[in-house]
């Protein structure tokens, strides 16, 4: 009788298999669903056409495009950071009798009997012995960063140019890569001395550079 009866509930689809689901199953569905709607009403953009912007994908190499170049000096802050804060302080002073100021230095802006060269000369190079920052007197050597990208060393004085109150104009990737090259048999640092004897030059003087207006 009993096997009978088991055998109808299997045939008529009764028994274990109508089962009702699970609470905890059903919460859980629900929950995916509606954290799905809310991911579509935060990322879809309404599904407007005017949030897709096609010209900010780079087909050739896929990705979007940046919108506007780095500023240099920004890059040059953080590489300044990363290479000159020790020796030349945050605020541009540097130590006292030990390591320049950069601040209304004439050989970061370039004046008197100074280049633009002069500059770019000693941060490759590198610069020893005895020398006068602002009427003070020095003894201290500075290690050159031959190392540096023209880039980076453009940026590091372009922004060491502008910071602080200084008010220089930006030194060029293309103006670096013309010292370095004019310069490529120099193996040691400079002395002032060695620096005060070479001609001057503003980056704009340089061969092919965009004539002032």
């Amino acid at each position: 009788m009993n096997n009978d009866h088991h055998h109808q509930q299997q045939e008529n689809g009764t028994g274990e298999t109508n089962r009702p689901l699970s609470p905890w199953l059903v919460g859980a569905f629900m929950l995916a669903l509606c954290w799905g709607g809310l991911y579509l009403g935060f990322n879809s953009g309404g599904f407007r056409q005017d949030v897709y912007e096609s010209n900010a994908v780079n087909w050739a190499g896929g990705g979007v495009q940046s919108a506007a170049p780095v500023d240099p000096k920004v890059v040059g802050k953080r590489l300044y950071t990363q290479n000159c804060v020790v020796c030349h302080q945050p605020t541009g002073m540097g130590v006292a009798g030990q390591f320049p100021p950069l601040v209304g230095s004439e050989y970061v802006l370039a004046d008197g009997n100074m280049g633009d060269n002069h500059l770019v000369m000693l941060v490759l190079n590198g610069l020893q012995g005895h020398f006068m920052v602002k009427g003070q007197p020095y003894n201290n050597a500075m290690v050159p960063w031959k190392q540096l990208s023209d880039e980076q060393i453009a940026d590091i004085l372009t922004y060491i140019r502008s910071d602080w109150g200084n008010n220089a104009p930006a030194i060029t990737p293309d103006f670096v890569a013309y010292v370095r090259k004019e310069t490529a048999s120099a193996n040691d640092s400079y002395t002032q001395e060695q620096l005060m004897a070479m001609k001057p030059m503003k980056s704009t003087e340089m061969p092919g550079a965009p004539a002032k207006k």
